[in-house]
């Protein structure tokens, strides 16, 4: 089954897409503040369950700070 990663273990391929992702969308509300917590290590761990959020859903959607299931 694939899990998704926790941020630190995204690849450096990843990284860089989520920060050209978001460097795209820096006029978008809350984009900048996403940008500033790229590096951090619960960056793409969801904030109520701790649960991962997928690198998919972050490259849609880089400001996302909840997995679907906490939405």
């Amino acid at each position: 089954m694939d899990r998704p990663l926790h941020y630190h273990y995204f690849t450096l391929e990843q990284r860089a897409a989520l920060e050209e992702a978001m460097r795209a969308r820096l006029a978008q509300p809350g984009v900048a503040q996403a940008l500033g917590r790229l590096h951090a290590p619960e960056f793409g761990v969801c904030e109520v369950c701790a649960g991962d959020i997928s690198f998919a859903r972050l490259l849609a959607d880089p400001t996302l700070r909840r997995c679907p299931r906490c939405g």
